[in-house]
């Protein structure tokens, strides 16, 4: 697996590697990197490293597959009901989602940005369990 194709593998698991101080550093969800993949990330490092750093040219990288359905889902208006997340209650999950999705795309606290919308992902498909 080459290191291109080794990102979206992760990144289709709600994973996302990014360059922090020169050190590669993991982010997502408990249990979502197999041991599989862990050997896999420790032995291309160095090229998963330079394909970080050649593809973000200092921009955010683009929001994983689950996300972009999320973000569409908001922006379509099937998300303006309130929402449980676990930093408490929001009146407008999609309002949230569209705000949280727009400061990940300026840059602003973009990790920070991540793990708001992993957790709206989470509230959405609960309730889409309860409803169903």
């Amino acid at each position: 697996m080459v290191a291109g194709d080794l990102l979206r593998e992760l990144e289709g698991r709600g994973v996302r590697l990014a360059v922090d101080g020169g050190r590669l550093v993991a982010r997502g969800r408990s249990g979502a990197v197999t041991p599989e993949l862990a050997e896999q990330i420790k032995l291309q490092k160095n090229a998963l490293l330079r394909e970080l750093q050649a593809s973000t040219g200092g921009q955010v990288a683009r929001l994983p597959e689950p996300l972009v359905r999320l973000v569409r889902a908001a922006s379509g208006h099937s998300l303006n009901r309130p929402g449980v997340l676990p930093s408490g209650m929001v009146p407008d999950l999609g309002g949230y989602v569209l705000t949280c999705a727009a400061l990940y795309a300026c840059g602003f606290d973009p990790e920070r940005q991540l793990a708001h919308l992993w957790a709206a992902r989470g509230a959405w498909n609960s309730q889409s369990q309860v409803c169903n």
